[in-house]
């Protein structure tokens, strides 16, 4: 390997950690909301991206944005909520989480009404609750912070939002296990079935 000096004092180009949101209740606004189709070919899902907008952690998504140098930078991943847009194929807990998702912020939004504009949602207000996500890669375990279930934001405000969900996780492997896998939780997945997670924002 060629050695090359350096300057030890010259740290503006060092990374820093992203701290997680911790999990937990809060009031966010919508950002952004977009139709797209499912990665499978069938069916579309809205894309909404969202930040939090009040208390001690108000636009902290924004502000990790805003501090991302890369030239591609997209909104971040954990601020992305997805629903499936409702087909006579549908499963029940998709059209639960759709219907929902809009009570919410009509209830959050006075006035508002849910017309599929979504010109319109941008500034919108929702209540969200937050869990801890894992997932391994690599023989990695990565921990996301992400919104699970939501709620009107004036019940995030009161505390009256009930248990927050469970968190996901992975089972650690030990020496005498095999490949490992990941304990379910008891409730669905926010991301639809057949979404390119990776889709650009």
């Amino acid at each position: 390997m060629a050695k090359f000096s350096y300057d030890k004092s010259n740290r503006e180009n060092a990374s820093t950690p992203f701290s997680a949101l911790p999990k937990g209740a809060y009031v966010c606004k919508i950002i952004r909301a977009i139709e797209a189709p499912n990665a499978s070919g069938k069916g579309t899902h809205i894309e909404i991206g969202f930040d939090i907008a009040e208390g001690d952690f108000k636009d902290f998504y924004k502000k990790a944005f805003d501090a991302n140098t890369s030239e591609d930078k997209k909104w971040p991943q954990d601020a992305r909520y997805y629903l499936n847009v409702p087909t006579d194929d549908s499963k029940e807990w998709q059209i639960q989480q759709w219907d929902t998702f809009w009570t919410n912020v009509e209830d959050s939004n006075p006035g508002y009404v849910f017309d599929g504009d979504g010109d319109k949602l941008k500034g919108k207000l929702f209540g969200g609750l937050f869990h801890i996500e894992e997932s391994e890669y690599n023989g990695n375990i990565y921990s996301h912070t992400r919104l699970k279930w939501t709620r009107a934001a004036e019940d995030i405000r009161k505390g009256k939002y009930g248990k927050l969900p469970n968190d996901k996780t992975v089972e650690r492997k030990t020496s005498s296990d095999g490949d490992g896998s990941g304990n379910g939780s008891d409730d669905f997945m926010a991301i639809p079935e057949g979404v390119d997670e990776l889709i650009p924002f």
